[in-house]
C-alpha cells in the first residue's frame, strides 16, 4: 500500500492556501476592503446579532483587545454597531449593519458554493469518509488550539 502522507500534507498545504487565496477575491468583488479576518468576525457576529465581545473573541481564539481592535475596524468600515447590554454596563454587545448583513450573506454564499464544489458527484459512502476524515482534522486542530 502507498503512502499517502507526503501527498496529503502537500494535498492540505495547497488547499489551505488556495482557499485564503480564492475567498479574499471572492469577497473583494463588491471592493468591500474587508479582509478574511473581517468577514470571519462578522460571521461569528452574525445574523441575529447582539453577541458579546467576549464571545466572539472566546469564538475566534483571540484576546479581548484583539477583539476591540476588530471592532474598531469594522465600526470605522461601517459593518457593525456597538452598544452597552442594559442588564450590565460592563457587557459589550455586537451587532451588523446593513452593510455587514449583506457582507455576511456574501460570505455565507462563497462558502455554500465551496462546499457545493467540493461534494458535488460524492456517493453517500465518500460523503461519510470526508466527513469522518475532516472531523478528524478539525478535532486535532481544536485540541491543539486550545494547548496554546
Amino acid at each position: 500500500m502507498p503512502d499517502y502522507k507526503k501527498d496529503i500534507n502537500i494535498f492540505l498545504t495547497r488547499i489551505f492556501n488556495h482557499i485564503l487565496s480564492y475567498e479574499q477575491r471572492c469577497l473583494n468583488e463588491p471592493k468591500s476592503n474587508l479582509t478574511i479576518n473581517d468577514f470571519h468576525t462578522i460571521e461569528q457576529i452574525g445574523l441575529d446579532g447582539n453577541k458579546k465581545m467576549t464571545d466572539i473573541a472566546d469564538a475566534m481564539g483571540v484576546t479581548l483587545a484583539t477583539m476591540t481592535s476588530a471592532a474598531d475596524r469594522l465600526e470605522k468600515k461601517g459593518c457593525i454597531r456597538r452598544e452597552r447590554s442594559m442588564s450590565d454596563r460592563r457587557i459589550v454587545l455586537l451587532s451588523l449593519t446593513r452593510f455587514g448583513r449583506v457582507m455576511c450573506k456574501l460570505h455565507d454564499r462563497f462558502h455554500e458554493r465551496m462546499v457545493n464544489k467540493a461534494t458535488e458527484n460524492l456517493t453517500a459512502e465518500e460523503m461519510e469518509t470526508l466527513f469522518h476524515a475532516l472531523s478528524k482534522l478539525n478535532d486535532f486542530f481544536e485540541g491543539a488550539n486550545n494547548k496554546i
